[in-house]
């Protein structure tokens, strides 16, 4: 009985061909989505709470709250995978992916820079220009997750259009983990006993990056938005069969995140945003030696390096096209 109520409301409305409501949906890739959500919720609720924290335990709130961001990244990586193996993949899952990013790597990662920046007593910028910039960064992020749901079926398999959300998420939680050690060895220096070592650098850079944070939001916001192409690094590192000294180099690179968290994960993140700009950059100067597979769908020849292709009118060819345009097009009307 079930089964036949089942299929009797997944079947189109009699006469008008439009779907019914959507009667269920796969548990699985759901609960793993749903996982990325609640990262990303609790990194909010971290980052608000060292607001009233007594300041020895309020970098730790900021900490586990960017710590929390790479957790949902590791959500919205096997969300995708899970539903693939399970086969049970649909547009629901997609959209509710986008909508679980908006928080986890959108407004999350704004929050945990403004909490961070809150914490530093005198901050030089005031607050009238920082909420602008993290404002740009959200929208940003929240344009960037749409657009990638109406492109997804024409999109490129090897490359994104602006630079991935989770990327952007990663360049700003990266730097905050990074400096947020610093920041407690400095502030309570009667602690340093019981704190991890920190070096020399690592305090001399405290305050620039910070201050430089609302700007890198507003760049990074603006990069989620724009044409420029980021590879897709999963699949370029992990897709298909690789040799011994690829599978090698992963893992000397697994064992440094591991050893050095705080200072590769900045390397990296911010990294692969800084080589997307300078790639994009190389191929706009130089058109001709952009790869082939950078066309889309989207993109005309000419945009892509590739010179348009040009029919003489004494050629075979011209006749043939020419049959083939329709009337409108051979014969248009005069104005």
């Amino acid at each position: 009985m079930a089964i036949k109520r089942f299929e009797r409301f997944s079947k189109p409305l009699r006469g008008t061909g439009k779907p019914r409501l959507l009667m269920g949906i796969h548990p699985i890739p759901t609960m793993v989505t749903l996982g990325n959500l609640l990262c990303g919720f609790a990194s909010i609720i971290l980052s608000m709470k060292s607001a009233n924290a007594p300041a020895t335990i309020a970098y730790d709130y900021l900490y586990w709250s960017g710590t929390l961001v790479f957790a949902a990244m590791i959500f919205d990586v096997m969300d995708g995978k899970v539903a693939r193996w399970t086969k049970s993949t649909s547009k629901f899952g997609m959209e509710m992916d986008s909508l679980c990013d908006v928080v986890s790597f959108g407004v999350a990662p704004a929050v945990l820079i403004k909490a961070l920046i809150d914490v530093q007593v005198g901050f030089p910028l005031p607050d009238r220009f920082i909420w602008p910039m993290l404002a740009v960064y959200v929208s940003c992020a929240a344009i960037r997750l749409a657009r990638y749901n109406v492109e997804a079926e024409t999109g490129h398999r090897d490359f994104f259009f602006g630079m991935p959300s989770p990327g952007a998420a990663g360049c700003a939680a990266s730097l905050a983990l990074l400096i947020i050690p610093g920041n407690r060895q400095l502030g309570f220096k009667e602690l340093a006993s019981q704190l991890p070592p920190v070096n020399d650098l690592r305090q001399a850079l405290y305050l620039p990056i910070l201050t430089a944070m609302p700007f890198l939001m507003l760049v990074l916001g603006v990069l989620m938005v724009t044409r420029v192409h980021y590879p897709h690094v999963g699949d370029h590192l992990l897709r298909g069969r690789k040799s011994f000294m690829h599978v090698l180099i992963l893992g000397l690179g697994l064992v440094l995140i591991i050893m050095h968290h705080e200072v590769m994960l900045a390397l990296a993140f911010n990294g692969y945003m800084i080589f997307g700009l300078i790639n994009e950059l190389r191929f706009q100067i130089f058109p001709k030696s952009r790869p082939a597979e950078w066309v889309s769908a989207g993109e005309e020849p000419a945009e892509a390096g590739l010179a348009p292709v040009v029919i003489s009118p004494d050629s075979p060819l011209a006749e043939i096209s020419a049959s083939t345009l329709p009337s409108e097009v051979k014969d248009p009307p005069l104005s």
